[in-house]
Parts: C-alpha cells; sequence; structure tokens
C-alpha cells in the first residue's frame, strides 16, 4: 500500500465506529517517522511501549496491551514488535494475534516494524480489513551488542544505555551495530530474532575496537589488564597508535627494551601483546621469545631459553646470540631466571660453554665449571677463542704477554691455562720442579728495588696492588686499551720470602717524594680469606678469579679519572708479590717437619739450625722458601690462593706505568713496497707523529719483530723471516699496547735488473 492511501486508510479507521484495533506495518525508520508526524496532532496520543518498561528489562505485555485497551483517546502504539523481537517469532505471531482481536475503548493504531511476513499470515479474512502494510524497502536490523555496565564505553560504535532504550534506536535510526550497556546476557534471549553478542569482559570491547586484537587469545591477559588496554583505547585510539606512542615504533619494538624493565606490569604486559601483534622486525630473538609464550610473565624466561633452540653450528646461532645478550643486559637478568637457566643449559653437555655469557657471576662461575669438566685436553688456544665470545675478559686473562724471556712466555701461558681449567697438567708440574732447583728468575730479572729506582716517579701517584703477580698483565692491557690507556710494564723479582713484611719498601721511595699511595688489598683478602664461596675447601673451581679481574678493572677505571681529574699525570700500579693457585690445587705436604711450623701455608717457615733443608727449599733472610707446590709439613691448608714460596708466579712482579694514551698518535709505513733477495732481508721503517717506547710489531697476526728507535721518531723494523712475494698486514704495540693495527706492505723479490745495478 502506497503512503497515501495508508494515510486515508488511518484516518478512515480514526473517524469509524471500529472497536478493533488498527495494525499498521512499516519498513523503515523514514516510513514511521512520517506517519507519526503526521498523526501526533490535535488530541492524538504516541505511546511507546518503552514507557513500560522498568530499569534495564523488557516492558510486560500485559501491561503496555492494558493501557491501549483502556485508552480514552486516539492514540498510536510504537515499539512494542520490536521489543516482541527479543523473545523470538512465535511470541510475535502470538501477541499480534492477540491485539488484532482485542476489545478497546477507542481507536488504537499498533504501528508494527517489519512484520509483514507476520501479518500476512493471518488468515482469517474478516481481520485483513484490521491490517495495513506500508510500502518501503525493509531497513536492515541492526546487530546487538551486549555489554557490560562495568566495562568503559567504547570509542567507536553507537551506545545505548539500558535495553529499554534500545526499540527507539533500532525504529529510529540506521546503525548497523548497537552497543547496550546493559546486565543482560546473550543466553537470556534464546528465541530473540535479532544477531546478538555478549561484550562482558574488557577483552571483546578492545577485540572489538580493534580487528587485529581478536587474534590475541584472550587467556594471555587477565581481565585487569584487558581493562587497562580497554581503557587507554577509549579516546579513539587504535592499537597502532597505541603502541607508537609507548613504545615509540610498533614496527621497532625492540627499540624500546633499554625501557623495560622500569616500566610497570601493566606496561610491561602491554609491550607483550604489541609484540605478539607485531612482533620485534629487527631482533629475531626477541620474535622468538615473544611468540613462544603466552604469558607475559614468562617472556624473560623465553628469552633466556631461546638460545637453547639453536645449534652453536646455525649460521644464525652467532647473530641471535648476541642478539640475546644484549636483551639480557637491558632486562638486568632477573636472578630467579639465571639460576633456572644455568640448569637448563646443562642439557647442552660438552657444548653448554656456548650458550653462556658473562652477564652474571652465575654464568661465569658455570663457565669456569665447565671448563673445568670438559676442556681439559683442549688446547689454550681453544679455550681462549670460545671465551672471546662468552667471556671476554676471561679470554683476555689467558692471552699471552711477551715477555722477551722464553721461559716466562712459557711459564706463565700455561699456569693461566692451568689455573682456569683447574688442573696441574703434567708439563707445568715438571717446569715448576725443574724452576725449584735452578731458579733461574735469579739470572734473568732485577730486583724490584733497582727497577723502582730507575722510574720517573713526578707528577704520579702508587697503586700498590697487594698479591697480584704478571698472570694478569695480559688482561691488564686488554682493559687499558678498552679505556685509551697505555701501559709501560717493567718485570722484576719480588724478595724472598714473598711476604707483604719483606716487600713493601718501595712504599716510603714514593712517599719520600710526596706521592699519594693507594694502597689496593682486596686481591690479597681474597686470597687469604676465601670469602663469598671462594674457599678451596668449599668450592674447588677457581671462582675468585672473577672478583680479581673485576677489582683490578675498577683500579684501572679510578686512575683513569684521577689523570682525567688532574690529580696525577701518570699512575704506577707495583705489587709485593703474587701468589699461588696451582700450590693449592697441587695439596702435597712434603716430609720435612721444620722446628719452627711452616708460615703462610707451609710455603715458608723460619730457619733453625735443627732444620734439614729440603731439595726444593731455598733460604733467604733466615727463611726456608719452598720452591715447588708443596708445604712445610705442619703448615695449614690454604684457603684460596698462597704466597710465601719462590714459584715464578709468586715471585715475579710486574711495576706498571699508566697514563691516557695521545688520541692523535700516527703511525705510518715509510717504504710500502719493499725488495728482498738473498742478500736483501726485509726491512721498513716506520713514523710516529709521537715518541713511542719499546715498538714492536707483528705480521699477519703471528711473528714479532723489535723495532730499533733512530732520530726524528723513525724505527727500523728488521723481519728476516719474510721471504715471500705478497701483501703483508701489519700491526704496531709499545710496551705491548696495541697502537695502530691494519697497516699494509708488500714485499717483492728483487729484479735482475735491480741486481745488475748492485
Amino acid at each position: 500500500m502506497k503512503f497515501d492511501a495508508c494515510i486515508k486508510k488511518i484516518t478512515k479507521y480514526l473517524a469509524s465506529e471500529n472497536a478493533q484495533p488498527l495494525l499498521v506495518n512499516v519498513q523503515n525508520s523514514e516510513a514511521l517517522d512520517n506517519v507519526l508526524t503526521h498523526f501526533n496532532v490535535g488530541e492524538n496520543v504516541v505511546i511507546n511501549a518503552s514507557e513500560f518498561c522498568n530499569k534495564d528489562e523488557l516492558p510486560r505485555i500485559e501491561t503496555v496491551l492494558n493501557e491501549i485497551a483502556t485508552e480514552k483517546k486516539n492514540c498510536f502504539l510504537v515499539g512494542l514488535t520490536s521489543f516482541m523481537r527479543f523473545l523470538g517469532e512465535e511470541e510475535i505471531k502470538k501477541q499480534l494475534t492477540n491485539i488484532i482481536n482485542m476489545t478497546i475503548t477507542s481507536h488504537v493504531v499498533v504501528v508494527t516494524y517489519q512484520c509483514e511476513k507476520h501479518l500476512t499470515g493471518i488468515s482469517d479474512p474478516r481481520l485483513s480489513r484490521s491490517i495495513c502494510l506500508l510500502d518501503g524497502e525493509a531497513d536492515e536490523l541492526p546487530e546487538l551488542v551486549f555489554m557490560s555496565k562495568e566495562l568503559p564505553n567504547p570509542s567507536t560504535g553507537c551506545i545505548v544505555i539500558g535495553i529499554e532504550s534500545v526499540v527507539e534506536k533500532i525504529e529510529k535510526t540506521t546503525e548497523n551495530k548497537l552497543i547496550i550497556k546493559t546486565n543482560k546476557r546473550k543466553s537470556m534471549y534464546p528465541k530473540s530474532t535479532y544477531s546478538i553478542s555478549d561484550m562482558s569482559k574488557a577483552y571483546d570491547i578492545v577485540a572489538e575496537r580493534d580487528s587485529m586484537l581478536s587474534l590475541i587469545d584472550e587467556n594471555m591477559g587477565i581481565e585487569s589488564q584487558w581493562d587497562y588496554l580497554a581503557s587507554i583505547m577509549s579516546g579513539k585510539k587504535s592499537f597502532v597508535e597505541i603502541c607508537d606512542n609507548e613504545f615509540g615504533n610498533h614496527q621497532s619494538l625492540e627499540i624500546a627494551i633499554p625501557n623495560y624493565k622500569n616500566y610497570s606490569e601493566q606496561k610491561k604486559w602491554l609491550y607483550f601483546i604489541a609484540l605478539k601483534v607485531f612482533g620485534a622486525k629487527n631482533n629475531d630473538c626477541l620474535a622468538f621469545s615473544a611468540q613462544n609464550t603466552n604469558t607475559h610473565s614468562l617472556l624473560i624466561r623465553e628469552v633466556f631459553r631461546s638460545i637453547l633452540t639453536k645449534n652453536v653450528e646455525d649460521k644464525d646461532f652467532a647473530q641471535f646470540y648476541l642478539q640475546r645478550k644484549l636483551l639480557l643486559i637491558a632486562l638486568d637478568n632477573p636472578i630467579d631466571d639465571v639460576v633456572n637457566f644455568c640448569k637448563m643449559v646443562l642439557q647442552k653437555e660438552k657444548n653448554a660453554i656456548y650458550y653462556l655469557t658473562d652477564n652474571t657471576r652465575q654464568e661465569k662461575e658455570l663457565i669456569l665449571t665447565l671448563l673445568e669438566k670438559y676442556y681439559q685436553n683442549t688446547s689454550k688456544k681453544e679455550i681462549e677463542k670460545i671465551l672471546s665470545v662468552v667471556y671476554p675478559d676471561l679470554s683476555s686473562y689467558l692471552h699471552e704477554y711477551r715477555y722477551n724471556l722464553p721461559l716466562l712466555d712459557d711459564y706463565f701461558s700455561m699456569y693461566t691455562h692451568c689455573k682456569v681449567i683447574n688442573k696441574v697438567l703434567p708439563h707445568m708440574e715438571e717446569l715448576v720442579n725443574q724452576q725449584a732447583t735452578l731458579r733461574e728468575y735469579n739470572l734473568l730479572l732485577q730486583p724490584r728495588t733497582s727497577k723502582i729506582d730507575e722510574i720517573d716517579k713526578v707528577g704520579s701517584q702508587l697503586y700498590f696492588m697487594d698479591a697480584m703477580g704478571v698472570e694478569y698483565l695480559p688482561y691488564i692491557l686488554a682493559k687499558c686499551k678498552e679505556k685509551d690507556l697505555i701501559a709501560n710494564i717493567n718485570v722484576c723479582c719480588a724478595n724472598l720470602p714473598t711476604i707483604t713484611s719483606k716487600n713493601k719498601e718501595f712504599i716510603s721511595d714514593f712517599e719520600s717524594q710526596g706521592i699519594v699511595v693507594n694502597s689496593i688489598k682486596e686481591l690479597d683478602e681474597i686470597k687469604h680469606h676465601g670469602t663469598n664461596d671462594y674457599d678451596y675447601r668449599q668450592r674447588k673451581q677457581p671462582i675468585h678469579l672473577i672478583r680479581e679481574l673485576e677489582i683490578i678493572d675498577n683500579v684501572l677505571d679510578n686512575i683513569k679519572l684521577k689523570i682525567g681529574q688532574g690529580q696525577c699525570e701518570k699512575a704506577f700500579m707495583v705489587s709485593d708479590h703474587g701468589a699461588s693457585r696451582l700450590a693449592v690445587l697441587h695439596e702435597t705436604e712434603n716430609i720435612w717437619e721444620m722446628k719452627s711450623k711452616g708460615e703462610h701455608s707451609g710455603r715458608c717457615c723460619p730457619k733453625t739450625e735443627a732444620d734439614v733443608q729440603s731439595e726444593f727449599a731455598t733460604e733467604e733472610d733466615g727463611f726456608w722458601v719452598l720452591a715447588n707446590y708443596d708445604r712445610f709439613k705442619g703448615g695449614r691448608k690454604a684457603n684460596v690462593e698462597v704466597h710465601g714460596g719462590a714459584t715464578l708466579e709468586e715471585v715475579v712482579v710486574p711495576i706498571i706505568e699508566i697514563y691516557i694514551l695521545a688520541d692523535d698518535i700516527e703511525v705510518s709505513i715509510i717504504e710500502k713496497i719493499i725488495t728482498v733477495s738473498f742478500r736483501k732481508k726485509a726491512a721498513i721503517r716506520l713514523f710516529s707523529n709521537t715518541k713511542l717506547q719499546n715498538v714492536t710489531v707483528q705480521v699477519d697476526g703471528g711473528d714479532f719483530y723489535e723495532a730499533k728507535e733512530q732520530d726524528n721518531n723513525m724505527y727500523l723494523v728488521e723481519m728476516p723471516k719474510l721471504k715471500k712475494a705478497k701483501r703483508y698486514n701489519l700491526d704496531v704495540f709499545a710496551s705491548n699496547n696495541l697502537i695502530v693495527s691494519g697497516l699494509s706492505f708488500e714485499i717483492k723479490k728483487e729484479s735482475s735488473q735491480e741486481k745488475d745495478l748492485l
């Protein structure tokens, strides 16, 4: 029926004596509005079924019908059929039949909404005159979303407060989705003809607001966390916008990791969800870890364990390892996760060391344990290579120092190796026993006293390094390079017995010139007292070495600070004596019981006329001093390390002069191409813009050659072993400090023409 015809039929009905309701069906909100606008005049009354609703409830149909049956004025009822849709098809048919058969006081026009199929289904022809079907295209009924009243309002969508208000929106708007703040649930209306979904949780809200969040499992957050996300999305922000604001860039989430430890728990969870959605495009370790856990609280644990999915032979292992290491530094290496990982990594057995880092003390200790367990038969160079990645400081400790004395070169290279793997190797014991009788250091080294007299102390400070032997020199050089310091080193011998009371005469030499003396006793205290589980009786591995390296590093930092602040121009690190770890490992008590019991864990004892001299003991300053790894009978076992004896590690000590490396040092090769022949040996000249001391060069990472100082900062380097025609790479050292690397020169064979000229 056309609109005009419908209006005429309604008008005619209102003027008639008909005592039955007239049902007028409209298909869309525009038609409804037109009908009501036309008839909402004079004494006509418009009644909305929502007026009969309690808060957040559907109207009681009986009450509505009673009201219109007794209304004395002409009335128009709207909204009832849209409410009835919640109750299902059968209820709509039932109530429409009831209405059309009602007896009423005045005239009632019941405006139904999209009920044409129900009205045409009424077969009684007597009732057909009470039905008017207005033509028109039906509006699409909206999807209804039931949203808990406790949840914050979503940033988008048409919001309706209470189910009692929904029909007015349905019949008067063209919204395709209505979000109803209600306590009702979809399950309460199982027969509803509306499409209904529940949004009873914050998760539902965020999933509805941003479709990419619907891909995230609800179980990846608790209700309070989803509430938090819903609240920050309430300003109509997309998840991308939120992540950009909170973490810098959703496409590079790894850049936010340094700030992660300072985040609240809510923000840490948000970061985790962001990783689940966007990944970490520039950090495979972080992306992998996020995808392999379903709760943010386990993210750090997964970062720890992620490396265990890799084999050391994998081509991406090195990159993944580095990414993980830097991540864990930024995440502060939580102790519980560290301990857990140190247990898990043991499944890798002999390869476990490749998975560890020097980030934490626990891992460093485990590295030393694994070296003892699996690497006794592995060469020092191989161990050094492994450690250069997993524990660079320990690798530096193992690096060889060039004493230019074969005995010391071999001895201390072997000593540090034995100390790290926690085993006195046969060759080491053989060499120690040999030197216990030969004691060649007396011929090779000057006493510390004579060296101290030679050095220029003006403008310096002294760092008295109690119990620091020469074993630490490679590490000190490596740390100096890191800190832009340079170290000039003299190696000398201490007085026997190697105890502090006999070896601190140099302190007064500095003090007499008004020089500040800094006494560093920590190394000695560690070696004597065995604190922090260092005691050999409690823990066999040399874990004290970890702390020893840290102490030396801190001293070098302090030196650089003082020089930088102008408190001194340079500093001297001077030791009274060294110490022996291997004498502790050896655990041997000799057969000689002296009248006076052994002191310093049996390494020396006061001499008496009644004593019988051990073949490995020397007499010095009223003491018997052992030069092998024994202890005198009656001497107590050592805690960590010992001194007082005459092994090289106890008696050979350094004098280290440290100053800041000039930042403008330039070294160049004068002759970039040289010729060699049977008579003509390879030689180059170097020029430095700064005067250097004790210059040496290393060719292609192999042999070293001494440089002879000439005039005007020129240095001549003769290299008789180089005979092959090719290009060579050259590193330049001053006092064992790497100054310049990557220089190159070329050797050519002398031509016939050149020979003729000669």
